[in-house]
């Protein structure tokens, strides 16, 4: 890769994007996204990004992914206010810097909707050798019985600092949002959050609930269908979304957990996705399609605890939505590509490749966004939209499915939230617009000199780094993780 900065006296990239668009073929498949080829020269080779212009504007010229297509050399302009003003093979470039990349892939932030933030600082050497029925199982262990630590820190500081390390390794490799990040506000959008830049855009925190049934204390999955009464006592606000832990392992009181919280919501009006839904079955694939129930897979943590993962090819068959999530990092992912790879094994070994390398990506974009009511405003870089974006190096790669196989924190370029540097190559800063509190990551990360924008103003990336709790090495993230453990058990 290399990154080749234009003085702004010698742009010479004025006018429009790149016209032609009736050129037959691609060197980039889109893996189930329809192509338009608007010049072919931006396939086919790893990335190289020249910076030219000036102006309160962007144009970024690169493959596209915009709407449902993926352009060939496409071009996306973001205004001043950091939402989308253009897509597709022609924009204007006026009172803008451009950024043009052929060989990289400009794709829509990452969504990851399930994650315990303050639990996701340390990784077992390896992954449990137990499988359980129900969570409530491991949860009654000491971590030496079930074989991870599995508790947020006893002392405040070090959780709020193991939880903003956690939420900066999900931002570097493309995570642009994020539900369950408690009320921490840093690198990324806190969809939680309802105020701010790194918030959620539609005005309504994204509610989510680790006990819906409330078991927490008791450790008892019911063993009957829910009553009135109990019915009655799994609360949450009819106007906002609502994104609980359902139907998590593979018996009885699982499955009866997701009728009971599928009763709870019936009137409900504003959307609702179910973590996990491992335990679906029979007539709850149809409840889920009727009622407009998304479902958030986390196909890694689900194969380490309890040998299987949800039914998402009956989902996929009755017209459930799907969204991925990473979990926590003691049995998940580390990030929401490695959960991408581990589902695309699953579905490779054990599916018959019955999802496109598009359908698993919209499920880390547009599906997501939908699932918690945010569509048209996150996740398929439409005009309209807040311009939050991942740049990938394809690294000449033939295929979308084999750029998101193979890209981890290397192959992470640059990540803007509305329109707005969170990570980015460090000969970029002061060529585009950035977050606040900016600065450089002292540990060259992967061989690369990055900038890493948002951290909270009185905790700087310089304390965060040297977090003696956080046991996780971030050099992981460089390279893709194996998808061994992404198999039935």
């Amino acid at each position: 890769m290399k990154y080749l900065l234009l003085p702004l006296a010698a742009a010479i990239l004025t006018g429009c994007a790149n016209l032609s668009t009736s050129q037959p073929g691609s060197s980039l498949d889109g893996s189930g996204y329809p192509v338009e080829v608007c010049a072919p020269r931006y396939a086919g080779v790893a990335a190289s990004c020249q910076l030219s212009g000036a102006g309160s504007k962007q144009v970024w010229r690169a493959n596209l992914i915009s709407d449902g297509k993926l352009y060939i050399g496409g071009a996306l302009r973001v205004g001043s206010d950091g939402r989308v003003e253009a897509a597709g093979c022609q924009v204007a470039d006026d009172d803008a810097v451009v950024v043009d990349c052929p060989g990289a892939l400009l794709s829509a932030g990452l969504i990851n909707l399930h994650e315990h933030i303050d639990y996701s600082y340390q990784q077992p050497p390896q992954p449990p050798k137990l499988t359980w029925q129900h969570r409530h199982e491991w949860r009654k262990l000491l971590p030496a019985e079930r074989g991870f630590e599995g508790d947020a820190p006893k002392d405040a500081q070090a959780r709020t600092e193991v939880s903003e390390r956690a939420m900066l390794r999900h931002a570097l490799s493309g995570t642009t949002a994020l539900a369950g990040a408690k009320d921490y506000r840093v690198f990324l959008r806190n969809l939680k959050l309802v105020d701010g830049q790194l918030a959620t855009p539609a005005g309504k925190p994204v509610t989510d609930n680790t006990f819906p049934l409330n078991d927490a204390r008791s450790m008892q999955w019911p063993l009957a269908p829910c009553t009135r009464e109990q019915l009655a006592q799994i609360k949450f606000d009819p106007a906002n979304p609502y994104v609980p832990h359902v139907g998590e392992g593979t018996n009885d009181g699982a499955r009866h957990e997701i009728d009971c919280v599928l009763d709870a919501i019936r009137d409900k009006a504003s959307p609702s996705a179910f973590i996990h839904a491992v335990a679906v079955a029979g007539s709850q694939l149809q409840r889920l399609a009727e009622q407009k129930v998304a479902v958030v897979a986390s196909p890694r943590s689900n194969f380490q605890l309890y040998g299987r993962t949800a039914p998402l090819a009956e989902f996929k068959q009755a017209g459930v939505n799907i969204a991925l999530g990473t979990d926590w990092s003691p049995s998940g992912s580390l990030t929401e590509l490695d959960e991408a790879r581990c589902l695309a094994r699953y579905n490779r070994d054990s599916l018959q490749s019955l999802f496109s390398g598009a359908d698993i990506h919209r499920m880390m974009t547009e599906n997501a966004a939908a699932a918690v009511g945010l569509q048209g405003q996150l996740g398929k870089l439409a005009v309209g939209e807040q311009a939050d974006f991942v740049l990938f190096d394809t690294e000449a790669r033939p295929s979308l499915s084999a750029v998101l196989d193979h890209s981890a924190l290397r192959q992470t370029l640059a990540v803007f939230i509305g329109g707005r540097a969170a990570s980015l190559p460090s000969s970029w800063v002061g060529k585009l617009p950035q977050l606040e509190h900016c600065m450089a990551d002292p540990r060259d990360l992967c061989g690369q000199q990055r900038t890493i924008c948002g951290a909270h103003p009185q905790r700087n990336l310089a304390q965060l780094l040297q977090q003696a709790t956080y046991t996780i090495d971030d050099a992981k993230i460089c390279q893709p993780q194996p998808t061994n453990d992404c198999v039935l058990r």
